[in-house]
């Protein structure tokens, strides 16, 4: 079962950012399904809550580095958010290493609804401003915003 739906509206136009997204899409679905199972497996959960940890950090990186290359005006408000969820999940991983029982609860939720938000709301932004710009690349799609 999926607790973060992949929609086409969460397309941005660029390969390699929709492809990261989808993978952790993928990796938030993956460690939902292990939670719900009777007996939780934690250390599978762990590596791939570090393995979600490692890949939004590289998607963070190529994301920053075309903001910063395209001089995108909203790049420190845009790199605060990813900031944020990089030591959420910090604390997530601290508090699992705790009490994994009360962090495996909370851990798919609160990615699933960033990522979301996240990707709807300033990605959204910044894939506009990159069209704007004719940014190589970058695709332009009937963005659910502009419909």
């Amino acid at each position: 079962m999926a607790i973060a739906v992949w929609q086409d509206d969460y397309c941005t136009g660029h390969e390699a950012i929709d492809q990261q997204h989808r993978r952790l899409f993928s990796l938030v679905n993956e460690i939902y399904d292990l939670t719900q199972l009777p007996t939780p497996p934690m250390a599978v959960i762990k590596t791939r809550l570090t393995e979600f940890a490692d890949c939004a950090v590289e998607h963070f990186e190529l994301e920053e580095g075309l903001m910063a290359e395209h001089d995108y005006p909203n790049l420190q408000v845009h790199c605060g958010t990813h900031k944020a969820l990089v030591n959420k999940v910090t604390a997530l991983l601290a508090k699992f290493d705790q009490v994994a029982d009360t962090a495996t609860a909370e851990v798919t939720p609160v990615l699933a609804d960033w990522m979301v938000h996240h990707i709807r709301g300033e990605d959204q932004q910044m894939i506009r401003f990159f069209q704007s710009r004719n940014v190589a690349g970058v695709k332009r799609l009937a963005l659910a915003a502009d419909q």
